[in-house]
Order: C-alpha cells, then sequence, then structure tokens
C-alpha cells in the first residue's frame, strides 16, 4: 500500500513544512550514518487510513551512548536539542522540538529494536524514499503504548494490509510485557474477532 504523496511545499511563514522537516531529518541521520526508521502515524499511513499528524516519530537504532552523534546531526537543522540526559538514559526515548513540531527519538535497547532495524522497509515519500517500520513492528510499538487511538490503529493495519505475520507480533509483544500483559490479551482479543487467531 503507498501512502498519498504529502504536499512539501513551505509554510506561508518560510519555514519547512513537515514533510520537508521529515526528508531533512532522514538525510542527516543518514549522513551522519546512524541507521533509523520512520514511525507513528507517518509510517501507519503506508498501511492503513492516514490520520494527521504533527509529530515526527523516529527510531533510531543505536543506544542511549549515542546521542551526541544523532544530537550532532540533528541541530544544525534546528532542532532543539536540549534534554536530560539521565531521562534519556532511563527512559531510552525522548521528545525533542523543531518548531511547533514534536521529535520523538526512541533509541535501541532490545533484541526487539535490532530486528526493528533489520525488517524497516524503503517507501516513497514526497520526492525521495525514507525508511519506515514495518507493519507488524509498528503494531507491536502501538500496543505497547496502549492508547485507544493506538488500538484502532493495529486493527486498521491487520485489516488492510497484506501478508502481516500475526505471530510475528503476538511474540514479541509477549516478549516484550509478559504472558499477564492485558495488553497481550486484548491484542488476543481483536486476533479472534478479526478471525486471525
Amino acid at each position: 500500500m503507498t501512502a498519498e504523496q504529502p504536499s512539501h511545499a513551505q509554510r506561508p511563514d518560510g519555514s519547512p513544512s513537515l514533510p520537508q522537516k521529515v526528508i531533512a531529518i532522514h538525510e542527516a541521520l543518514e549522513s551522519a550514518r546512524v541507521p533509523h526508521a520512520i514511525g507513528g502515524a507517518l509510517a501507519l499511513a503506508y498501511y492503513a487510513e492516514p490520520r494527521a499528524t504533527i509529530d515526527v516519530d523516529i527510531n533510531v537504532f543505536v543506544a542511549t551512548e549515542r546521542w551526541p552523534r544523532v544530537r550532532d546531526a540533528l541541530e544544525p537543522l534546528g532542532v532543539d536539542v536540549a534534554l536530560e540526559v539521565a531521562a534519556l538514559e532511563r527512559d531510552g526515548q525522548a521528545r525533542l522540538w523543531w518548531d511547533r513540531n514534536p521529535v520523538d527519538l526512541f533509541f535501541s535497547y532490545d533484541p526487539f529494536h535490532e530486528e526493528m532495524r533489520r525488517a524497516a522497509r524503503r517507501v516513497p515519500f514526497a520526492e525521495t524514499t525514507i525508511p519506515i517500520l514495518s507493519p507488524e513492528h509498528l503494531a507491536v510499538c502501538k500496543a505497547m503504548f496502549d492508547r485507544p487511538k493506538d488500538w484502532l490503529d493495529i486493527e486498521q493495519i491487520l485489516v488492510a494490509t497484506e501478508s502481516f505475520e500475526v505471530p510475528e507480533i503476538e511474540a514479541w509483544l509477549e516478549a516484550m510485557v509478559g504472558e499477564a500483559d492485558p495488553r497481550l490479551a486484548r491484542l488476543r482479543e481483536i486476533l479472534v474477532r478479526l478471525s486471525l487467531a
């Protein structure tokens, strides 16, 4: 499935549009040799019904100790790279800002993240291509977040995506949260309802 190609025209005030920012971030990380993939609503648009977003969710497939390299790639773009390093090391993620757009970074700390890196897909975006998470791994991330909109997104991914590896999402979610976690039970309920279990 191919997402509708985004308009990449500048905003009326001359600042970069969201697609321009996505491309700039991707190119900066690529130049810095930081492996990465776009997630969130931007990736969802390739697997299900697109929805509006102002966020840029980026999985950077490096440990938090590599934050200085990521910082040095993003700061020249105009991204506000101020953060608490202790919180980054504790949480494995951080929210930065580029003007009004949140830039959410998710660092690697689990074998799941290496599998995410390996399975990332290149897709057309504006006049270039960008890496995005696979539908299975995007669904696992959304189940982890456990927000109402995430479960709606998961159902859309399951219904709209061809060749979806159901056992993979179930196995990774169980590995991440444990057999007794209610998120795994909710996923299994959805799979049964959609006749995918």
